[in-house]
């Protein structure tokens, strides 16, 4: 191929023109449309760091109500930790206290039972002493040792007659009820008869009967008054004072 100059410079210039065409057709508005896109750019960028910096913001201020929350949320556990162990401690002391209640109800009627046996116990341990004894005095008393315990009560019935002179009755005859264990001698009735009405200065009715559960001795009443020198009356004393004791 052979080569022509002047061809080559005919394109060339056809180049150079249109070159130039372009710059002057196409160089400004692709200029300004490159300078938008970097305006575009850096205005995306900037609000970019924007975003970013509001966002990190955000997250900073998420960060602290988090923080707060958190915070809150331990104090809140704590203070319903704390008020869990008031309930549980006013839970403790109230079932402390119903406990103690009840064991000293308890222990009451524990204490009360036992009174109760005890006292069960020992009036059968009385009243089986009691007719041990009622038994025993039986089997070794006799008419003398009857008349023995009479004598004694006679001379001292200066009492007896004086709790009798306190009574204001208006009736002129005192009725005496005179149990014995053995039979009494008329005169000896008689005698103490007379002797009550002297001191009494009234008149005076025995109503004498005998009765072998005495033992030995009598057992006078005057009105509600009743006296007992017998043998089973001193035994039943003794009883009545112990059952008594505690």
């Amino acid at each position: 191929m052979k080569f022509n100059i002047w061809t080559l410079l005919f394109q060339i210039i056809n180049f150079v023109i249109l070159l130039y065409i372009l710059r002057r057709i196409l160089y400004k508005p692709i200029r300004e449309i490159i300078e938008k896109r970097r305006g575009l750019i850096a205005k995306t960028v900037e609000d970019a760091e924007k975003t970013k910096k509001e966002a990190l913001e955000l997250k900073e201020k998420n960060q602290e109500e988090l923080n707060k929350a958190k915070e809150l949320q331990s104090q809140m556990l704590e203070q319903t930790r704390e008020e869990a162990l008031k309930d549980r401690n006013k839970l403790l002391g109230e079932a402390e206290k119903d406990a103690a209640k009840i064991i000293e109800k308890e222990k009451a009627l524990i204490d009360a039972e036992k009174m109760r046996i005890e006292s069960e116990l020992k009036n059968k341990t009385l009243e089986m002493v009691s007719v041990f004894a009622s038994n025993l005095l039986k089997d070794i008393s006799d008419e003398e040792l009857h008349n023995a315990i009479l004598r004694k009560f006679l001379k001292e019935t200066g009492k007896f007659v004086s709790d009798i002179s306190k009574i204001k009755e208006k009736e002129e005859t005192v009725n005496i009820d005179l149990v014995t264990a053995y039979p009494l001698p008329m005169v000896d009735v008689k005698t103490f008869q007379e002797t009550l009405a002297s001191h009494l200065a009234k008149k005076v009715k025995m109503n004498t009967t005998i009765d072998k559960t005495l033992i030995a001795g009598v057992r006078i009443k005057a009105y509600d008054m009743i006296y007992d020198s017998s043998l089973a009356g001193q035994v039943n004393a003794l009883a009545s004072q112990l059952k008594e004791t505690k």
